[in-house]
């Protein structure tokens, strides 16, 4: 047995094996083990580890001793950690709350994650579904869009056979609802195939989904809307009227659609919509079931492997030979796992969808990390801090014979359970805290036990990690050190550990200027554009949605009645509203001497009291007459259309413009009559566009909007004198209005939710780093007592202690100045330069940071020193 395998093979048997089996197991192994190696000396050693590991039994273990001193140790370890963190109870109140306040913070930003993330992931066949986007070509560039036409999903499952399902889906219009003799206004619902829940995969809590839509007059409502209509009866088999469809049968209640679902909706109607077709919209039918029609959204779902180029030509081929021409718009395919972060920029949307920005999320990950980065280095530098008192503690215990890894594991012990009080506080705190970042990111995040679980991994990973490095820095330094210059304390800071610790509070006020610098510089850029003046006037106007072809039709009439009222100032009607909050038509202008055609224009209509209520200032020329004969054929130019033709030599001629839709696009000849100043009619990240406006009437697009200025100081009779007169127009709809400065500050939603989460993260990475401040000039006073004691003896005054103290600090600030302010600059020059209008970059924002934070470490210096400045240096030196 001089085989060192061997030898090992057996020490193991030694370890595990009952005393009173050993000799007869040991004997019976050795010596087979002889009459191998006799025989096959290659497979004896081979032989003889598994002959041990087959001894390896239940009967053959020897007892554990649950009283053993390993568990003795460890039960020491939990105590003395416990005494530890009570006896200086101000450092463990200070380390908790910064390293709970950085989880907290963490926490919330990967829930927030996650739930960008989760869009649709409950699907079964979501990766492998699609939508088709039709891609509408303009001369300026292409316009996707979601629609398409209706025969498009058919044609696709019967003639490309690696569809393996298909379906159209369409928003329902806003209308009256009927229950029961009760009535109800609904806008969210949907039109869907009988195969929708073959698809998409809702959940019902009523009904069955492979039959809830097999009828052609079937509705799914969901459970708040079955609870709002029937209370908590089972509403299966029950009738539900619709005003602008006809009657239909209840066959499932819908669990409620997660906010996790691109696909937002309360009800769902099969695809029997006659009623609606003939009786709604009588020009309708026709277009809606042809091929030149996009009035749907089509879904596909593919079959594993498929080429998504190889489909996207066959969508093309389909439509070019359905329509007999011989070029049709581009179509492509985004996945349905897509769709959260990819339909940005995408035209058309059914009903209220969310969609996601992953610059936003990509902001909010970078910001979480580095909090809890500075969250995890200040609680390394308040560690390291205390451990320096402990210096005595750890000599004595080495002096009496603990091993390295005992003490070690000590530290180790202490910081787990900061870390787990951390832990279970910040969970407290998040589930607290959840309706307040909700409110800040715009959205509806919930707290739940299944998420905690989903989490746990993310918990124990970070416990570990923080743990691993808050602990092993005292652990390794004190411990490695001797017992007698530990018990004597002549060294109590090494090269080593204070190059870690001024470099983690040198990142901490890099991240500091860093995150600080940025909030400045996006509330700036937000204060700009809600100050700057657009050119228009936003103010006391209200717009009211045109959704009725009632209201349409008699638009005079309606303007009229509303200026009976004495709290109605102006009333004016328009294509598409002043906002940015929906797209105008885009139009092709060229003069008629065909000379070089203007490029791509924005066209807006408007009847003659418009620039009044909206005042534009006219720079050249006049306005609308009100005749309707003459401005009909007459159109105003903004300076930047003028441009285009010249400048002013283009008043009085006539131009020709086209719709910018192909060669089916409508044809105007206009007079330009006048010149207005230029104003932003989008929203300030976009430049100011050539821009044509003419009589509301146009062949291009229909009146959309009411435009009612109103008396600031009668609203509530205004209101309700422009919603008595609408609502005697239009019997189906309610009235859908918003005031127009409203719908303008819409357009910096992002700008306000990065606002308040750079706001955020500054405050609590000021906090932390206060924190880290606190624990690094503890550490400092306590190692450097002796100096403070030999200088004053020396004749330094407090106000010179307190220099020596804090330029240590502000040296760590310039440092981490120098470092940050360029990476600061360079992202928000960067950020800023998506708007096309912006504010200037100066150096002073980072100059009060700097100041600030100056400012706050002078301070700091001075509470926490002046106790130990201000004493009798003897005893400072009598202790050291």
């Amino acid at each position: 047995m001089d085989n060192y395998a061997s030898h090992k093979a057996i020490q193991f048997l030694r370890w595990f094996c009952k005393a009173e089996f050993l000799d007869e197991v040991e004997g019976d192994i050795i010596e087979l083990y002889e009459l191998r190696q006799a025989q096959h000396p290659g497979k004896a050693n081979r032989q003889l580890w598994w002959d041990v590991i087959r001894s390896f039994r239940w009967v053959n273990l020897k007892k554990v001793n649950t009283q053993n001193n390993t568990l003795s140790m460890f039960n020491n370890y939990f105590k003395v950690g416990f005494r530890n963190l009570t006896r200086d109870y101000r450092f463990s109140v200070i380390n908790l709350i910064g390293l709970s306040m950085g989880l907290s913070v963490f926490l919330l930003m990967i829930m927030m994650i996650r739930h960008e993330f989760s869009f649709d992931t409950f699907h079964s066949n979501a990766d492998r579904t699609y939508q088709i986007i039709q891609e509408f070509r303009q001369s300026d560039g292409a316009d996707p869009e979601i629609w398409t036409p209706t025969p498009l999903a058919a044609a696709m499952l019967a003639e490309i056979p690696a569809v393996e399902s298909s379906i159209y889906l369409q928003g329902t219009a806003s209308n009256w609802v009927t229950v029961e003799e009760k009535r109800f206004f609904e806008e969210d619902g949907m039109i869907v195939g009988s195969n929708f829940f073959d698809i998409f995969n809702f959940e019902l809590i009523h009904g069955d989904p492979l039959k809830a839509l097999a009828s052609k007059r079937s509705v799914v409502i969901s459970e708040d809307l079955s609870f709002k209509y029937f209370g908590y009866e089972n509403p299966i088999g029950k009738i539900i009227e619709y005003e602008a469809y006809g009657p239909f049968t209840v066959t499932g209640v819908l669990k409620n659609v997660p906010n996790n679902s691109y696909l937002q909706f309360d009800f769902v109607l099969t695809q029997d919509i006659e009623t609606y077709l003939e009786n709604v919209v009588s020009w309708y039918p026709d277009w809606y079931r042809s091929w030149q029609g996009h009035a749907v959204s089509t879904f596909v779902v593919l079959k594993d492997g498929t080429a998504l180029e190889h489909i996207e030509n066959q969508i093309s081929d389909l439509v070019r030979r359905n329509l007999d021409v011989e070029e049709v718009n581009k179509f492509y395919l985004l996945g349905l796992l897509d769709l959260h972060f990819g339909s940005n920029g995408i035209d058309g949307r059914i009903n209220q969808h969310i969609k996601g920005d992953i610059d936003k999320v990509n902001l909010f990950s970078v910001v979480a990390v580095v909090i809890m980065l500075m969250a995890c280095f200040n609680y390394i530098n308040i560690t390291t801090a205390r451990s320096i008192k402990r210096h005595k503690e750890v000599g004595v215990r080495k002096s009496i014979g603990a091993f390295r890894s005992q003490l070690m594991m000590q530290f180790l012990v202490e910081s787990f359970l900061l870390v787990f009080l951390s832990l279970v506080l910040s969970l407290i705190c998040s589930y607290y805290l959840v309706p307040l970042f909700n409110e800040i990111v715009g959205l509806n995040l919930l707290f739940s036990w299944e998420l905690i679980i989903d989490l746990m991994p993310w918990f124990l990973g970070i416990a570990v990690l923080v743990t691993m490095f808050s602990g092993f820095y005292p652990a390794i330094v004190l411990s490695h050190t001797s017992a007698l210059v530990l018990v004597q304390k002549l060294s109590a800071r090494g090269t080593r550990g204070s190059l870690l610790r001024n470099g983690l509070v040198t990142i901490q006020f890099g991240a500091v200027i860093i995150i600080a610098a940025c909030l400045l510089i996006i509330n700036d850029q937000y204060r700009y554009m809600s100050e700057k003046s657009l050119g228009l006037k936003t103010e006391e106007i209200v717009v009211v949605e045109i959704n009725s072809g009632a209201v349409r039709n008699n638009y005079l009439t309606i303007k009229n009645e509303l200026k009976t009222n004495p709290a109605i100032k102006e009333a004016t009607g328009i294509t598409r509203v002043f906002s940015g909050y929906r797209s105008p038509v885009s139009i092709i202008g060229n003069t008629a001497d065909d000379l070089e055609t203007t490029g791509a224009m924005k066209f807006y209509g408007i009847d003659h009291e418009a620039l009044k209520v909206f005042g534009l200032e006219l720079v050249a020329g006049e306005g609308f007459s009100g005749i309707a004969g003459i401005d009909s054929t007459s159109v105003l130019l903004n300076e930047k259309a003028a441009e285009l033709y010249g400048g002013h030599q283009i008043l009085g001629q006539w131009i020709d413009l086209v719709e910018d839709q192909g060669d089916h696009g409508a044809e105007l000849k206009a007079r330009v009559i006048g010149i207005v100043k230029d104003f932003h009619f989008e929203s300030l990240h976009q430049p100011i566009k050539p821009t044509i406006i003419g009589y509301y009437k146009s062949p291009f697009e229909s009146i959309d909007d009411i435009i009612i200025k109103i008396d600031a100081s009668r609203i509530e009779q205004a209101l309700a004198h422009i919603e008595k007169v609408h609502n005697t127009y239009d019997k189906n709809d309610i009235m859908d209005w918003e005031f127009l400065d409203d719908m303008t500050q819409r357009a910096y939603e992002d700008e306000v939710i990065f606002r308040n989460v750079m706001t955020m993260a500054s405050i609590v990475s000021l906090f932390i780093a206060l924190l880290g401040m606190i624990g690094m000039i503890s550490y400092n006073i306590i190692s450097r007592t002796k100096e403070f004691g030999i200088r004053k003896v020396l004749g330094a005054t407090f106000v010179q202690l307190l220099i020596v103290q804090g330029r240590v600090f502000v040296k760590y600030l310039l440092v981490a100045s120098m470092i940050s302010i360029p990476v600061a600059w360079w992202i928000s020059s960067n950020w800023l330069a998506a708007y096309a209008f912006r504010i200037s970059m100066t150096p002073m924002p980072f100059l009060w940071i700097v100041l600030g934070l100056s400012l706050l470490t002078g301070l700091t210096v001075y509470y926490l020193g002046s106790s130990t400045f201000r004493q009798n240096p003897t005893n400072a030196l009598r202790n050291e």
